[in-house]
């Protein structure tokens, strides 16, 4: 660990601010719960996936998935872990987990856990306020079938803050866990002398910990001294949380993802970290009538070129669909300017001054910056989630009037 961030860690824990906290809760400060992650369900994935990774910083190795699942079968009475043909105790005993391998949030998935030389798959959809979404668990259930039918294990396991009552093909498919399953975790992990934990690993568990026993009453008075600690040891506050802390925008990226597939009219294209971007599939279907009207370069791909750029831009506290005229051949991009700027009412951001790289002619807002707060405040996803596709299905219909626009060009 960087010697900096190690010595602010000790700082902090001795900051008279610290102890103020600690004084006005009662209790020792969870810094989690105070910095507002704590209830959020991606970053108690995030968390999760770090803490049972084999491959991760904390250097325990499998060890603590093997903890994981130790405790259910302590807890059930040693019985298979998923149906009758589940993993038993016997199996489980012979196996290593050394090639677990993590995925996050694939296809809308929380977790989902694969180790392939043992032909192990383990789904998990982890709430902690939310509940079962209609259709979810079979439709997690059944791509996993699909996707994993070679494998031996297929596991799935429903984790929320208490028990939940499921439907009933959750009932019979899914292996109900509370939270309680990973205190237990937690506290076998941090008083096992079969393991050696590093001081910065032990810190980051404690606080976890700490974080699913209790959950601190919010007031002003420690927002603001928070804040002060946060300004003062942000390096130090990172570490307990980093883990755990996947951002906004990925998630949003990961909804936006999922649309443009779903959508038969469009065809996905070289996003970025920043930018999700697609094509209509009616350019493509249309391509040599575009480069007959001199409106796409001759020569080239519509993979291979951005002069028709569709792009949702995800790197602020709000979210639009941006239409730009590309880069590429001059001529070709003032042909489309003019038609643009012919159809103004609809292209109502193309007069502005005109960018020799990308310039923006079209927009629409998917996701405010109000409901982008409340994402961040909440987590909930699949609020978030209602908003986009809201905004998503009138995009749709605005850019069949774009495609009419074009058509009427090429008709010409």
């Amino acid at each position: 660990m960087d010697l900096g961030v190690e010595n602010q860690l000790k700082e902090l824990i001795l900051d008279d601010d610290f102890s103020r906290l600690q004084g006005l809760t009662n209790k020792e400060v969870n810094l989690m719960e105070i910095l507002k992650v704590s209830h959020k369900e991606l970053q108690h994935s995030n968390f999760l996936a770090w803490l049972l990774s084999p491959q991760e910083t904390h250097n325990l190795g499998d060890f603590a998935f093997k903890e994981f699942i130790k405790i259910y079968f302590k807890e059930n009475e040693f019985q298979n872990l998923g149906d009758e043909k589940g993993l038993s105790v016997f199996d489980f005993v012979q196996l290593d987990f050394d090639d677990l391998v993590i995925k996050r949030e694939y296809k809308n998935i929380d977790l989902i856990f694969l180790s392939k030389k043992n032909e192990f798959c383990m789904v998990v959809e982890n709430k902690i306020y939310s509940s079962e979404g209609n259709g979810q668990l079979t439709k997690y259930r059944n791509f996993a079938e699909k996707e994993y039918s070679d494998y031996k294990y297929r596991i799935y396991i429903y984790l929320s803050l208490e028990e939940q009552k499921l439907s009933q093909l959750g009932n019979q498919y899914y292996v109900q866990i509370t939270y309680e399953h990973v205190i237990k975790l937690l506290n076998q992990l941090l008083t096992s002398e079969q393991i050696n934990l590093a001081e910065q690993t032990r810190f980051v568990l404690e606080q976890y910990l700490k974080t699913l026993k209790s959950m601190l009453n919010q007031n002003e008075e420690i927002e603001i001294i928070t804040k002060k600690l946060y300004q003062k040891y942000k390096s130090a506050f990172d570490l307990v949380f980093k883990y755990c802390a996947e951002t906004e925008s990925s998630v949003i990226n990961n909804i936006l993802h999922e649309f443009i597939n779903d959508e038969p009219s469009f065809i996905p294209f070289r996003s970025e970290k920043n930018y999700v971007r697609f094509q209509l599939k009616y350019l493509q279907d249309n391509l040599s009538r575009f480069i007959e009207k001199k409106l796409f370069p001759q020569g080239e791909t519509l993979e291979s070129n951005t002069i028709f750029l569709f792009e949702f831009n995800t790197k602020n506290n709000y979210v639009n669909l941006d239409l730009k005229i590309g880069y590429g051949d001059q001529e070709v991009r003032h042909r489309l300017l003019e038609i643009y700027k012919n159809n103004s009412n609809f292209f109502e951001k193309v007069n502005k001054k005109f960018s020799p790289n990308f310039h923006l002619s079209f927009q629409k807002q998917m996701l405010s910056s109000e409901d982008y707060e409340t994402f961040i405040e909440t987590g909930n996803e699949e609020a978030v989630r209602k908003v986009i596709a809201k905004n998503f299905k009138e995009l749709k219909i605005k850019l069949k009037e774009y495609q009419d626009i074009m058509e009427n060009e090429l008709a010409k």
